[in-house]
């Protein structure tokens, strides 16, 4: 059963993408091992009537304990902390939790570890430090339309005043878009990934056709070259 899935109540239209009730605050849990990163996420979420943080963990261990029984609709996850990492977490709470979104927060940017992020699951990356507006337009985004991993990255790139990626970055592929391509590049067959993504076969298939078409590529080998490339200047 879908934690992040509850029926219908009294009738109430439900917002198919995240499984909670139309116009209700976006619940909010916090996983990061320095008090002073959840002190400020924290505060940053008492905007009235947006957010509500339903939880704050200074580990993976207690926030898969934890997260489970608050069921907020995304996380904020930290990736260096004591013992199991950040990605760690994320992977297994993706598999308790098949709709809960969580958005990477670290001070961390370079292309393997958001690689890790994708293939871990998050659904979203921001750097430390981020301003409030663009981490509660992050949150929303991620929760309500699922704004693309990729795009949140560029964001942060641009307001961390570092040097923006070129076009042939794959900045224009979605998060799901870069999964499939991760997968593929791991040497899975197209009908292998279902399993691994939790998304149907024909979901795997249109994301593949997709990226290959944004890659300006005819197949498989020929995407997997250009993604690689752009992955990795």
């Amino acid at each position: 059963m879908n934690s992040l899935s509850p029926p219908p109540v009294n009738g109430q239209k439900t917002d198919s993408f995240s499984g909670n009730l139309l116009n209700q605050p976006i619940k909010v849990a916090i996983v990061d091992d320095d008090e002073n990163d959840r002190r400020t996420m924290s505060r940053a979420l008492k905007k009235p009537g947006e957010f509500v943080r339903v939880g704050t963990y200074r580990s993976a261990n207690e926030a898969l304990t934890e997260i489970p029984k608050v069921r907020p609709n995304v996380v904020l996850m930290d990736i260096r902390m004591p013992g199991m990492d950040g990605h760690e977490c994320t992977r297994r709470l993706k598999v308790i939790m098949v709709r809960l979104k969580i958005i990477i927060v670290t001070g961390l940017l370079d292309i393997d570890t958001m690689n890790k992020s994708l293939l871990a699951g998050a659904d979203g990356y921001l750097t430390k430090p981020v301003g409030v507006a663009q981490f509660l337009a992050v949150l929303k985004l991620t929760v309500r339309d699922g704004t693309a991993f990729t795009e949140k990255s560029r964001e942060t790139r641009l307001s961390s005043g570092r040097v923006a990626d070129s076009p042939n970055t794959c900045l224009l592929l979605t998060v799901r878009e870069n999964q499939v391509m991760t997968w593929l590049s791991k040497g899975l067959l197209s009908k292998e990934i279902p399993d691994q993504m939790g998304i149907s076969f024909s979901a795997v298939h249109k994301h593949q056709l997709k990226s290959y078409r944004k890659l300006g590529a005819s197949n498989r080998t020929e995407a997997l070259n250009k993604w690689w490339d752009n992955n990795h200047p």
